[in-house]
């Protein structure tokens, strides 16, 4: 007599798929999150470095960097200088990040800038952001006059510019 083997799948088969796919699952998931922190934070730099270029062009028409006309400048009174790019979008449209003009650092009167990209998750950001977002790693970034970066994370400057 012949014994007929059923064919399909075990329970234990079963389980060694599912184990495999939590492994890669356990492997894949933060490796993907840092990759979407990253991006973020470039697209935070982006707009820091697009800030400093409208303020140096700002500086080269009026003279200073805290008032759009000569006069202003001159006065130290009229039409102040204000930042057209609020925030930084990341890829679902909303914004992760708030880039604003800091007190500026220390030097005479509307001769020096700093900008920063500060986490939404720490910032009052625009109604619809992404207010959830953190960056523990690299945390505010800032960007002055002189092309001096900053950082207020866990990582190294180098670390947060770079990469």
């Amino acid at each position: 007599m012949k014994t007929r083997r059923e064919h399909g799948v075990t329970l234990i088969e079963l389980l060694i798929v599912v184990v495999l796919i939590g492994i890669l699952a356990a492997i894949a998931v933060p490796s993907y999150s840092a990759y979407i922190k990253r991006g973020q934070r470039a697209a935070a730099k982006a707009a820091l470095e697009q800030a400093a270029q409208l303020l140096e062009r700002n500086y080269t028409s009026s003279g200073c960097y805290d008032f759009t006309d000569a006069a202003s400048c001159t006065n130290r009174a009229g039409n102040a200088f204000v930042l057209p790019i609020n925030a930084a979008p990341n890829d679902g449209g909303q914004f992760t990040y708030l880039v604003a003009l800091d007190a500026p650092p220390a030097g005479p009167a509307g001769q020096t800038f700093s900008v920063s990209a500060t986490p939404c998750g720490s910032a009052a950001c625009p109604a619809g952001s992404n207010n959830a977002f953190a960056d523990p790693d690299c945390g505010k970034l800032s960007l002055d006059n002189t092309g001096a970066k900053a950082s207020n994370g866990t990582l190294s400057v180098n670390d947060c510019w770079q990469r």
